[in-house]
């Protein structure tokens, strides 16, 4: 497009007709090759992720274009701070001490109303003005860089080289590098957003293989005990787990914990608190001290918890004694299904650990019955519901073990695997879910 205002006024009104028609070709052809500049420019940036890049291309071309002494560019942030700029000439601080009759600097006015400044004579301007003495500005442009109603950031040229101010032609040429650099710093910003997001889920594939190589398999077994386990987690890496530490070749403990969060931290508190039981169960033969001294680590060490705590519960056997012991902190309570259809509960303990020092835990001695079940899960195993909106709720998951214990150990957790399917039908109700099953072969 030419604009016939500015070709007009660059043609003499008493020049012959050649001459008039040889300017004009002249002037059509600057135009022409201009424009296919701007759009090679616009081409090349559009394909940049890099914004370090991008910057200087973008001003060193506006000003190449537009025949400008300086400039400057800026990228803002959400709140218009500024997250990135480059400098050809004049300062970010020159920039900012142009301010208007309301002291409004004129970077911060173009974010906050979106709109282009033209100053054709810095010192005569009626609105605007300089503070600074270190730089010489005369005529100035300053335009925002917006996509989709977002200010994403600013170009300002200053002082047309040659001539006393800028002209509609250079206005128009700045509209266009205006939309091309535009588009580049928001192709940038999505690509730094997708790396990011690559990266954050990479790191947390590693944490979750990371968390499983924690966990045993689930299904381990011993001369005296069959186990069979069941874990998921709401996220990719969660706070629920369980563990089966062999202590000697008569002597176990069982785990199951659930950390009061999900996601990343609560994987670290996990990791954390299992490597406490595993160090504290080697030292004594009573869960509830590897409790109290697991309890008293994580306090200590919880200036970063946050309001995060571990609910769990431990089951120590000790089969030369024919005894096993349980403690239970803050934790659902555990069953163990004898074999004549009763049930023991076992909840005895105290509260939960990683925020209150110096607490002391009971603990729940009883003898090894073979052929018994003990059951032990978190909440995401109860507090979920079904297509009608119905809660399976703790009575639920009692009345399901009642009914099933008697069952093999894998017919079980099938049978239990299954009716939780039936239960996770709203996402907003899905946590994670761990449950075990550790069945006595003999005494």
């Amino acid at each position: 497009m030419v604009n016939a205002h500015i070709v007009e006024d660059s043609l003499g009104l008493d020049a012959p007709p050649e001459q008039k028609i040889a300017d004009l070709e002249e002037k059509i052809a600057l135009q022409a090759n201009k424009f296919s500049d701007i759009s090679t420019i616009g081409t090349v940036i559009a394909t940049i992720m890099d914004l370090d890049r991008i910057l200087p291309l973008v001003i060193e071309s506006t000003l190449s274009i537009v025949s400008a002494e300086v400039g400057h560019m800026v990228i803002y942030d959400d709140n218009g701070g500024t997250v990135s700029s480059i400098s050809w000439g004049i300062s970010k601080e020159i920039t900012d001490s142009i301010r208007n009759n309301d002291g409004v600097a004129i970077s911060d006015y173009i974010y906050e109303s979106k709109e282009m400044i033209e100053i054709d004579n810095l010192v005569a301007d009626l609105h605007w003005s300089m503070d600074s003495e270190s730089a010489h500005i005369t005529s100035l442009i300053a335009l925002p860089l917006s996509a989709q109603n977002l200010v994403l950031g600013a170009i300002f040229v200053a002082n047309k080289i040659g001539k006393p101010s800028f002209d509609e032609d250079d206005l128009f040429s700045l509209q266009m590098i205006a939309r091309f650099a535009a588009v580049a710093i928001e192709n940038s910003n999505l690509h730094a957003r997708a790396v990011a997001q690559q990266k954050i889920e990479a790191e947390l594939e590693m944490a979750k293989q990371t968390q499983k190589a924690l966990m045993p398999d689930n299904y381990i077994e011993f001369d005296q005990l069959r186990i069979r386990a069941y874990n998921i987690m709401a996220m990719q890496v969660g706070g629920d787990f369980y563990d089966v530490v062999r202590i000697s070749d008569d002597k176990f403990l069982l785990v199951v914990a659930d950390v009061s969060s999900k996601g990343f931290p609560a994987s670290l508190l996990m990791s954390s608190a299992r490597s406490l039981i595993r160090a504290y169960a080697m030292k004594t033969d009573s869960p509830a001290e590897v409790m109290a001294n697991v309890n008293e680590q994580l306090c200590n060490d919880s200036g970063g918890l946050k309001g995060m705590f571990v609910t769990l519960i431990m089951v120590y056997f000790d089969f030369k004694k024919g005894i096993l012991k349980a403690v239970n902190a803050g934790h659902p309570p555990g069953w163990i299904g004898m074999p004549d259809g009763t049930i023991q509960e076992l909840k005895q303990g105290g509260p939960f650990i990683g925020q209150f020092d110096d607490l002391k835990y009971t603990e729940q001695t009883l003898p090894v019955s073979p052929n018994s079940k003990i059951f032990l899960y978190t909440d995401g195993a109860f507090e979920c519901v079904d297509k009608n909106g119905k809660m399976l709720g703790l009575d639920g998951l009692r009345k399901f073990y009642k009914n099933n214990h008697h069952l093999p150990g894998e017919t079980f957790i099938n049978k239990m695997t299954e009716m939780l399917s039936k239960y996770s039908v709203d996402p907003d109700w899905i946590d994670d879910t761990t449950y075990l099953l550790a069945e006595i072969k003999h005494a």
